[in-house]
């Protein structure tokens, strides 16, 4: 069970990267941009 786990980890991070390399510069920045308000969403919304 732990190493499906690990493995299914493995795989979306794979994944992940593969994606990442394939977007444009203009995605990316969007997506940076998206990850840096991240942690004062709840603050904002939930409040």
């Amino acid at each position: 069970m732990k190493s499906a786990k690990k493995l299914f980890l493995l795989v979306a991070v794979a994944a992940m990267a593969a994606g990442w390399f394939t977007l444009n510069e203009s995605t990316r920045r969007y997506i940076v941009h998206l990850a840096k308000q991240v942690p004062s969403l709840p603050y904002r919304y939930f409040v």
